[in-house]
């Protein structure tokens, strides 16, 4: 009986204790702010992880039964990024709400603590992807576009996700190989027909701009545009997630070179 508990115990602290991450929330609120946003981003970027479960908590006070809609809604507002960022689906949901061992501090306690199992592969690209912009550049002409394949950001906002910084840094050995190149860069939305309400387009282009500018390349070769959903790939609204993909988009267009 003793050697079964031992073994229960044992595989409970392998499932459930061995990697955790903690994001915070605001008192009453289901969304992170942009400062965890960027927390969650830093720590998972590079990593190759899956999430397993998500635990939702919240202070205690409201009522038991607030606290466990917030705490609830807390683990799907993160379980939607890790969806959006990672198309992972299959990640266990639980509310404590303010059932636990409340710490004096009360901003820890509301909070989504995050389970993840962090996955060894070695990801190789083929070469021609790895060349594939520089390529492109190489045979562009002036007012030729480009679309940055594989830069995606959090949802709304102009974040990158960890998957962006390969080809932000293939765009920026091309900025530095080749002084003489210009750029504007261009941000797109999908999905909706009229004015970028909140200008996600925009923030995403200088999220752009702001990279290169960071990184050395002298802003008198940089500028940046929004479209909006004025210049979709494909008609609005799309008929599927992948022509959403497309139409969501950061291109640049050679001014000079």
């Amino acid at each position: 009986m003793k050697k079964i508990l031992f073994l229960f115990l044992l595989l409970s602290s392998i499932s459930f204790g061995q990697n955790k991450f903690t994001v915070y929330f605001d008192t009453d609120s289901d969304q992170l702010k942009l400062n965890e946003l960027i927390r969650f981003d830093d720590f998972f970027r590079n990593k190759k992880v899956k999430f397993t479960k998500l635990i939702g908590y919240c202070d205690y006070r409201a009522s038991n039964g607030y606290n466990d809609t917030l705490a609830l809604n807390r683990a799907n507002f993160v379980k939607g990024i890790i969806e959006k960022v990672t198309n992972q689906k299959h990640i266990e949901i639980e509310s404590k709400g303010e059932n636990f061992e409340q710490k004096s501090n009360l901003k820890l306690n509301r909070k989504v603590e995050i389970f993840y199992e962090e996955l060894v592969t070695e990801k190789i690209l083929p070469k021609e992807d790895k060349k594939e912009l520089s390529q492109q550049v190489s045979t562009a002409k002036v007012g030729d576009k480009l679309v940055l394949k594989n830069l995606h950001f959090y949802n709304r906002s102009g974040i990158f996700v960890p998957e962006s910084r390969p080809i932000l840094e293939e765009l920026l050995k091309i900025m530095l190989a080749n002084p003489n190149l210009k750029i504007e860069i261009q941000g797109h939305i999908c999905c909706q027909k009229g004015t970028d309400v909140e200008d996600t387009a925009k923030v995403r282009a200088l999220a752009v701009y702001n990279y290169l500018i960071n990184n050395g390349i002298n802003k008198n070769r940089l500028s940046y545009k929004s479209f909006g959903s004025t210049k979709p790939i494909h008609t609005i609204p799309e008929n599927n997630e992948d022509e959403r993909n497309e139409n969501r988009r950061v291109e640049i267009q050679i001014v000079a070179n």
